[in-house]
């Protein structure tokens, strides 16, 4: 899982012209992105869990100490239908919500 954010933060990175950025700049903005792309996803997971989806939750967090992020796929993978589908879903209007702002950020000028 960590590979697909950080594959999907470098593309969005890229597609927002912040690629070629110095690297402090784009090592900061790309821990960035991943915890909100992280954040939002688990947002997700946690809506789209019901009352048991919950308690299993709990006891899973309550019996793993330091869970992986494969240990949270495949969790979420079998409690959550098409999980995958909608991890998607959600990236992608992340992805679209950071685009639209930086389009925006990069037509204001900055005045000192």
């Amino acid at each position: 899982m960590e590979d697909v954010i950080q594959n999907f933060v470098l593309d969005l990175l890229k597609q927002a012209g912040i690629d070629q950025m110095p690297e402090d700049f784009k090592k900061e903005y790309t821990e960035k992105l991943a915890v909100e792309a992280e954040r939002r996803l688990g947002v997700m997971a946690m809506e789209e869990l019901d009352a048991k989806g919950l308690e299993e939750f709990e006891a899973f967090m309550a019996t793993n100490n330091a869970p992986k992020s494969e240990d949270f796929l495949e969790f979420f993978n079998s409690h959550i239908t098409d999980f995958s589908a909608k991890s998607n879903k959600t990236l992608q209007e992340f992805a679209q919500e950071f685009l639209s702002s930086a389009t925006d950020l990069k037509g204001t000028k900055l005045s000192v």
